[in-house]
């Protein structure tokens, strides 16, 4: 007798039982008999070892009209049992445990789906590095494609088991007919093909990593960088709007004010100047901005904008006679600013660290969305440094007026002067605090902090 004889006729003896009962006992056999079959024994062994089918119908439908338990064979336990505080108290952590539970399935499932949609995204994507000749970083992707489909997989695949687990909760709390079979035999093949595509991913990922050299910086094509150099005329203020780079700002040698960047030719950035306001932006919108990232992937790589982050950073000269107002602010990038002397200072970055490093001015401010924020050496009458996420360090700072917040990180450094020179006013939410609250100095210090360590020493 072939398995799925035996299963049809099995099916067609449990005619009028419940589907899902029908289906699970269905099932159960077909893991009996398959795990049977891998263990060796010929189909005529494992066949003879079972009963028929009529008879393992006949003994569940017996043991259903009695309300006994299938035998432990068959993997099935029923219990009757009245409702009391215990069961109630089961139903109600059931319902904790399901909230959890589901939330699970969800994140698993979401997770599954995006790392599906990348993977199917970096293996389409790779092609245009094949046919310019790149092999070894077009079979790096394609690893990382791999990788990418068994995560997915996986995710897919705990979100199954998870939501089995569910289902097992909530019968044991219904004390409904439960089935104790192991991990069904699709399961363990997803598991399995999953975990082969996994290590098949990073085997061919690593070979051509090899072929690369081991190096980073050649898992994408940098070649064709093009350099531009910017002139600008010094005014009272100078304001600078940057899109998606790191900036640094310090002094020329020759006395000129300039601005340089770098840019691919596929991704060209537009530079604009006028009334001491420099803005260097990405595109003329985000339909032109998403389709020459994706002509530059398919040129160079998805991991170009890694590789070559730091090579596309702009610089912003100014003259050693500048004093007046400078303002840089960055979209996407860190903030680098040194020996400088100006009237009013402001840095801004949505996303970035800023370091101020040897600067005077007036006022200094310091913004920084996610990043840290370093200031070193420097004096000015009033300084307001703020990040979301991010760090506060400071040596030697030399200032009447510090504010210094923190969502998340730790504000550290040494103030120039006396502690009783300065009113203080320190807040932590979560996180230890070596200041004291006081008043009566003629300076002031602020100090807020959500979530970090605050350590501020002075130096008379």
């Amino acid at each position: 007798m072939k398995k799925k004889t035996y299963l049809k006729k099995l099916a067609r003896a449990l005619k009028g039982v419940p589907a899902n009962e029908r289906e699970d006992l269905v099932s159960y056999y077909d893991e009996l008999i398959e795990d049977r079959l891998e263990q060796g024994k010929s189909p005529r062994e494992v066949f003879s070892e079972l009963e028929p089918p009529e008879k393992v119908a006949e003994n569940y439908l017996r043991d259903q009209t009695s309300e006994n338990a299938l035998d432990g064979k068959r993997g099935y336990h029923v219990q009757k049992r009245p409702l009391t505080f215990v069961r109630f108290l089961g139903a109600i952590l059931a319902v904790l445990a399901s909230v959890v539970l589901a939330s699970l399935i969800v994140a698993f499932l979401a997770a599954g789906v995006a790392m599906s949609i990348a993977g199917v995204y970096a293996f389409a994507i790779s092609f245009g590095l094949l046919f310019e000749g790149h092999a070894a970083i077009f079979f790096a992707q394609w690893g990382m494609a791999f990788v990418l489909f068994a995560l997915a997989m996986l995710s897919e695949e705990l979100a199954v088991v998870l939501a089995k687990g569910l289902a097992g909760m909530w019968r044991l709390v219904a004390a409904r007919p439960t089935h104790k079979n192991p991990m069904q035999k699709r399961i363990r093949r997803a598991l399995i093909a999953s975990c082969a595509m996994l290590l098949g991913g990073q085997l061919m990922f690593v070979a051509a990593f090899g072929a690369l050299g081991f190096r980073y910086q050649n898992l994408a094509v940098t070649d064709g960088l093009v350099t531009h150099e910017e002139q600008l005329t010094v005014s009272d203020e100078i304001v600078l709007e940057v899109d998606n780079s790191a900036v640094t700002v310090k002094r020329s040698e020759d006395e000129t004010c300039r601005l340089v960047y770098r840019d691919f030719p596929e991704t060209p950035r537009r530079f604009a100047f006028g009334d001491g306001k420099a803005v260097l932006s990405d595109g003329d919108g985000a339909f032109s901005v998403m389709g020459a990232s994706l002509s530059l992937q398919w040129h160079r790589g998805l991991l170009v904008g890694a590789v070559t982050g730091n090579l596309q950073s702009a610089e912003l000269y100014l003259p050693a006679s500048f004093s007046g107002a400078l303002a840089v602010k960055i979209a996407n990038g860190s903030v680098s600013i040194a020996d400088m002397v100006c009237s009013d200072l402001v840095a801004v970055t949505n996303n970035g660290a800023i370091s101020l490093h040897n600067v005077t001015a007036e006022t200094i401010t310091a913004e920084a969305g996610n990043g840290a924020i370093v200031l070193k050496n420097v004096a000015c009458a009033r300084v307001l440094a703020t990040t979301s996420n991010g760090a506060i360090s400071f040596a030697s700072l030399c200032s009447d007026h510090i504010f210094l917040r923190t969502g998340n990180g730790a504000v550290s450094g040494t103030v120039a002067g006396s502690e009783e020179e300065y009113t203080i006013v320190a807040s932590v939410g979560l996180g230890s605090c070596n200041l004291q609250n006081r008043v009566g100095g003629d300076k002031q210090l602020e100090v807020l902090v959500s979530n970090g360590a605050v350590d501020v020493k002075f130096t008379s």
